[in-house]
């Protein structure tokens, strides 16, 4: 699964606008930390296959983007497996949440098709902003075209 998606599929990819987060399966939702599982906090929802070259390309923008962004709750979800993750945050020095999780997975819990993708809550849990993204500008021109906000 990569972004060769058609282009007119993507915009159907993920969550419906205005969704709700669903409930993470135990096993995620554990591994997804404190911060994660508080409430009336704004949640970013990233997605990635260890075998796309252009989410291994996203991979050195999402620190600067937690970084933009510290008062959001990230998590990321990845075909990889525990030693990929743990590789993957001692190399980037990533102090979020990353969990493995299935292609199969990332369409039967959150309708993702294409990656690299992400999804972003509100502080209600309603997903309020979504799209495939390839570095941190596209991520913030995903939240200006959203017009949402974020305080």
């Amino acid at each position: 699964m990569t972004s060769s998606a058609n282009p007119s599929r993507l915009s159907d990819t993920g969550l419906p606008l205005g969704a709700s987060l669903p409930e993470l399966p135990d096993n995620l939702k554990e591994g997804m930390g404190a911060a994660w599982n508080q409430s009336n906090t704004i949640r970013v929802l990233l997605f990635a296959s260890v075998y796309c070259t252009h989410c291994i390309d996203l991979l050195p923008h999402l620190q600067t983007i937690a970084e933009n962004h510290p008062t959001f709750s990230f998590g990321l979800f990845t075909t990889g497996d525990e030693e990929d993750h743990r590789s993957m945050k001692e190399y980037f020095g990533w102090d979020f949440p990353v969990n493995t999780m299935d292609q199969s997975d990332m369409e039967a819990y959150f309708e993702v098709t294409a990656l690299p993708f992400m999804m972003l809550t509100d502080k209600s849990g309603i997903i309020a902003a979504k799209g495939v993204i390839y570095n941190a500008d596209d991520f913030e021109q995903i939240l200006r075209i959203s017009g949402i906000h974020l305080t």
